[in-house]
């Protein structure tokens, strides 16, 4: 069964924007793990709406290039149970877009949330839909 369908435009929007611990910051990180952090870790848009077959996502990264890997899951909102996830890496400007079917979500409100490999973030919906 095939979750994701790429296209489509949104209403609602969430951004995300994260910053790294700096020396300073009672967490110790040494000077070689400052040299390589990314300016702007993550700082993404992230759209919601509601189309004729489903609850439609769409992802903008609007910082840097993603140094590893992150994953895209998504869930039943109610519940917090995941539907599905995958794996992805952006690049500065890519968009990613989703519709998760009307037959998948079965009336439920569906949201996702993005957790890079590569920086802790705390566990809440980035985005959410309730269509149907």
């Amino acid at each position: 069964m095939k979750l994701f369908k790429f296209g489509l435009a949104a209403l609602s929007v969430a951004v995300i924007s994260a910053t790294p611990f700096f020396a300073q910051a009672a967490q110790s990180i040494s000077q070689a793990q400052i040299a390589t952090t990314p300016p702007a870790f993550l700082q993404l848009e992230i759209t919601s709406s509601c189309s004729d077959k489903g609850a439609v996502f769409k992802i903008i990264n609007r910082g840097e290039k993603w140094p590893r890997t992150g994953f895209l899951r998504l869930y039943h909102a109610d519940s917090k149970s995941m539907i599905g996830e995958r794996r992805m890496r952006l690049a500065p400007g890519q968009k990613v877009s989703f519709v998760v079917k009307d037959k998948v979500s079965k009336g439920r409100p569906v949201a996702v949330w993005v957790e890079p490999e590569w920086y802790k973030r705390d566990f809440e919906f980035d985005a959410r839909a309730s269509c149907g």
